[in-house]
């Protein structure tokens, strides 16, 4: 039995799996606010087709989870290992945190837009 480890790396954005000392795989993320986008898993080759993906990332849940954050799913490695372990379905954020922040910058600009027009019109 190999000895893995999966450790948070946020200096890097990443949470890092070892196998026997060595970075067999990463799963690379972003922070908007209070939820975590889980972008892309990639495991080394040699460690391929033997579990090591679902590994990592079922240890980037668990640490999310510990944290109490929400997560995006947009890797399909992450959101594979949630649809076959439905515990992890509550992490899930209702809503894509990009689009969220996009809506709320639009928002906040029609916002601007119709105090200055009713500062100019009089209104």
């Amino acid at each position: 039995m190999s000895d893995s480890l999966v450790a948070d790396n946020p200096e890097l954005s990443r949470v890092e799996l070892t196998v026997d000392g060595d970075l067999a795989g990463i799963l690379a993320y972003d922070v908007i606010g209070e939820t975590v986008i889980l972008r892309h898993t990639v495991v080394k080759e040699q460690y391929g087709d033997h579990g090591w993906a679902a590994v990592l990332v079922r240890g980037a849940l668990d640490i999310l989870r510990m944290g109490n954050l929400r997560v995006w799913p947009a890797c399909a490695m992450v959101r594979r290992v949630i649809a076959a372990e439905p515990e992890y379905l509550a992490l899930v954020a209702d809503q894509d945190p990009e689009v969220a922040e996009a809506d709320r910058v639009v928002e906040a600009e029609l916002t601007e837009v119709s105090a200055d027009r009713s500062t100019t019109t009089g209104a």
